[in-house]
């Protein structure tokens, strides 16, 4: 339909305002009923577990209805301005058409054009100016038909943007305004977060409410909205375990385990308060294993972040409590050196793989470390996508094998990292500290006096295998299994001649390292914090501090 000023002139732009209260119902209503849905078929394969496409199509239903709202809403919003502005282009229109009655004029609406009036011209002073009166409301009348048509077109292209694929909701398996996850399968964490940025706040809650196990784990998306949806799923996986747990199932061992790992996270997440951030959780992973990423302080705005991957024998439920309270410690050490400025340091502990277990050989193998690369690459790469603000000093740090997955990570040149800081390790699968870092000197390694998994360099393979297949009875097989791991993770970088900086370590042992009131502690916290002059040093050279 051409608009013309006639089609203007009885347009009612009430119409309009009722149209989109309308819409702005439907929105409302849609949300409203959007958790009755999800409540009711999220757990279909809970009670129905050979329903695995009916599952997946509910899963799309959800994704269809939530993403229902916004358009419905957006949709609201372009019909109440519509009406808006037509309102106001009716008032200029009644305007020019009165001042064109009182200079003798009369106006076509249709061809939005003006003439004299019969008998309107009486003298010839008024015939000199008419031609002039005429062209020039011919011109408003012109820009504003053309004003009209625009508004008509823009109005248009706004509704049609926000209507559904044809058939309308369940006719096909995705809506017009829905970015489907499998479409950034692939994606590196930079494209990741332009993705995630792209959607608006709406979108973003739906699929932090819709999948939040995906959206979780999802390197790229910001802290906060991974820490929204890793909790989402953490409660819902929860009351999945409970429900199955009234039921007879052949799997209790496994759920009851996989629900204290549940509850672990829970206390976590309750001692640590607003600076804990959950990055990513799965509980009953690697047989019961579990996996977690979980961060004291935003990474996201702190100025210096620092990743910590735990080594042999590191579980959700076994030894969380210590590797947090580490964590903890670490955090409060370095923001001690940030000038007060609360908030600087964000402190990670990332146990995004499975770590080698103390009754097998997996620790003299590459195969967990191997596995635990990409994974941290990508984290440690989304880490850099989301930070607000100028880039963060960003810290790789391993203890006993989980140096061995950070050396794996560092040494294929893609680990965006500033430090490179080390404790107690085996070996990091590289020869010298510059296969790790462009600048030796920002790679950092601690080892005890007492610490035989890093104390090498007393026992040939053959010792060390043969130390490594002794009792676990007689103690000897944890530090025996890691230390006979070093004849193939490489030279203990702080061995002679690896390159590193050897920072003091004044505890005992293999695990000691984040004792309070320790070098061991300090010095590491110091190189968290940039201030790199204070570190006390076995050998090597420190670089410039950060200011």
């Amino acid at each position: 339909m051409t608009v013309t000023l006639a089609l203007l002139k009885e347009t009612d732009p009430a119409a309009f305002a009722e149209a989109a209260d309308a819409w702005g119902r439907l929105a409302e209503a849609m949300d409203d009923r959007l958790d009755e849905f999800v409540a009711d078929s999220r757990d279909l394969a809970t009670v129905w577990p050979t329903g695995t496409e009916a599952e997946q199509r509910a899963a799309a239903l959800r994704v269809e209805i939530a993403d229902t709202h916004e358009p419905c809403r957006k949709i609201s919003q372009a019909l109440r301005a519509h009406g808006d502005a037509v309102w106001q282009l009716q008032g200029m229109l009644g305007a020019i058409v009165a001042e064109c009655a009182g200079n003798g004029l009369t106006v076509d609406l249709t061809t939005a054009t003006v003439s004299p009036a019969p008998g309107s011209v009486t003298d010839t002073a008024q015939a000199a100016r008419m031609p002039g009166l005429v062209q020039g409301y011919n011109e408003q009348l012109r820009d504003l038909a053309a004003r009209a048509a625009q508004l008509d077109e823009q109005t248009g292209a706004a509704v049609r943007a926000c209507m559904p694929a044809p058939g309308g909701p369940g006719a096909g398996p995705e809506f017009a305004t829905c970015t489907p996850l499998d479409e950034i399968n692939g994606k590196t964490p930079t494209e990741v977060y332009d993705w995630w940025q792209s959607l608006s706040r709406a979108q973003q809650d739906q699929l932090i409410r819709d999948f939040p196990e995906r959206i979780g784990w999802l390197d790229g998306v910001p802290a906060a909205d991974r820490d929204e949806a890793n909790r989402t799923a953490l409660e819902n996986r929860k009351q999945q375990v409970l429900r199955q747990l009234q039921l007879p199932t052949l799997e209790r061992d496994a759920l009851e385990k996989e629900l204290r790992n549940i509850h672990k996270v829970e206390e976590a997440l309750n001692k640590l308060g607003d600076k804990g951030f959950l990055l990513g959780v799965d509980a009953g992973a690697y047989d019961g294993h579990g996996k977690l990423v979980i961060a004291v302080g935003d990474p996201d705005t702190a100025r210096h972040a620092g990743v910590w991957v735990p080594g042999l024998d590191s579980t959700l439920y076994g030894d969380m409590d210590t590797n947090l309270d580490r964590m903890i410690q670490m955090n409060r050490e370095a923001d001690r050196l940030t000038g007060g400025r609360g908030g600087d340091v964000s402190t990670v502990y990332w146990l995004g793989y499975d770590a080698p277990d103390l009754d097998n050989p997996s620790v003299l193998l590459e195969d967990r470390s191997v596995a635990g690369r990409d994974p941290y690459l990508n984290f440690m790469n989304g880490l850099r996508a989301t930070h607000e603000g100028d880039p963060a000093h960003l810290v790789a740090m391993g203890h006993s094998y989980g140096s061995t997955v950070v050396g794996e990570a560092a040494r294929t040149g893609s680990l965006p990292v500033d430090d490179i800081v080390v404790a107690g390790s085996p070996g990091m699968h590289v020869d010298n500290a510059s296969q790790l870092h462009g600048d030796s000197r920002h790679v950092w390694a601690g080892a005890s006096s007492t610490d035989p998994v890093a104390d090498a360099k007393f026992l040939g393979p053959w010792d060390k295998i043969m130390v490594g297949a002794a009792s676990p009875v007689a103690g000897v097989a944890l530090w025996g299994a890691e230390t006979a791991a070093d004849s193939t993770h490489g030279d203990a970088p702080t061995s002679p001649g690896f390159g590193a900086n050897n920072w003091v370590a004044d505890t005992g042992g293999h695990t000691s390292y984040w004792n309070q009131g320790s070098d061991s502690l300090k010095n590491q916290a110091r190189i968290l914090a940039g201030m790199y002059s204070q570190t006390t040093l076995n050998s090597g050279e420190r670089p410039e501090d950060i200011r």
